[in-house]
């Protein structure tokens, strides 16, 4: 019985040995890319989005109404404007200090408070436009557009990756032929993406308009300024063609 261990611990471990052997003998079969002739093209593809779910962060402080209405009193009127604008408050209205999702009849159980923070996430720009104005008109004016999103990023980023793909390789044949040789198959291929946000603004209540304000835009007295950036998603590929 040793004997018979003994034999296949033996053969376990030349099992292990010959494992190294065969892998440094395929690798030494491979051909070292960069000894291979070949070209390397660096192409990016680019496209400007408009931003699909826009976030505002909205601040009601009882100290700003100078004892008059409570915290109560405006998250009621703040519910009412929603409501009004046919907003589904429960899907898209938090609590930002407490993270979590927030409705009419949560509002009248909570404690007293002197201050709270809400973000609001919507899907049209005109629909914020009118939500911040309405929120204006009932003296709730502590807006800002926190952040911009746009939803099919991931999907943007492949398609543009391909297109980068394509004009590496177009470009590539361009190079290849005019000095007599023809692009193979790609040996590598390495990708980045970027995506490029504009700061977004706070928003500039009527109250702060100034003169100039009013001089550049004629109607800036009866609406709120508040801005949405397009979003610029890039994508550059750095791809390595076989040259024939």
């Amino acid at each position: 019985m040793k004997k018979i261990k003994s034999g296949i611990c033996k053969l376990f471990l030349g099992a292990l040995l010959f494992v190294p052997m065969l892998l440094n003998a395929q690798d030494a079969s491979l051909p070292n890319i960069n000894s291979l002739p070949n070209i390397v093209m660096s192409v990016s593809s680019e496209r400007e989005v408009t931003p699909d779910e826009l976030y505002l962060s909205i601040t009601i402080k009882e100290s700003d109404y100078k004892g008059k209405k409570t915290l109560e009193d405006m998250q009621e009127a703040m519910i009412g404007v929603l409501k009004v604008n046919r907003i589904d408050i429960p899907e898209v209205l938090t609590l930002d200090f407490m993270g979590s999702s927030v409705s009419y009849k949560v509002f009248g159980k909570m404690k007293p408070k002197t201050e709270a923070k809400y973000i609001l996430k919507l899907n049209d720009a005109g629909i914020m436009q009118k939500i911040v104005y309405d929120l204006e008109n009932i003296g709730i004016s502590n807006i800002e557009l926190a952040e911009t999103k746009y939803t099919k990023g991931d999907e943007l980023i492949t398609q543009l990756g391909v297109e980068a793909l394509k004009k590496a390789q177009e470009r590539a044949k361009v190079y290849a032929a005019s000095v007599g040789q023809e692009v193979g198959k790609a040996l590598s291929i390495n990708s980045y993406n970027y995506v490029d946000a504009v700061q977004p603004r706070r928003y500039k209540s009527r109250a702060l308009v100034t003169v100039e304000d009013a001089v550049e835009n004629s109607s800036v007295a009866s609406q709120p300024i508040i801005s949405v950036s397009k979003l610029t998603y890039k994508v550059e590929v750095n791809v390595r063609f076989l040259l024939q």
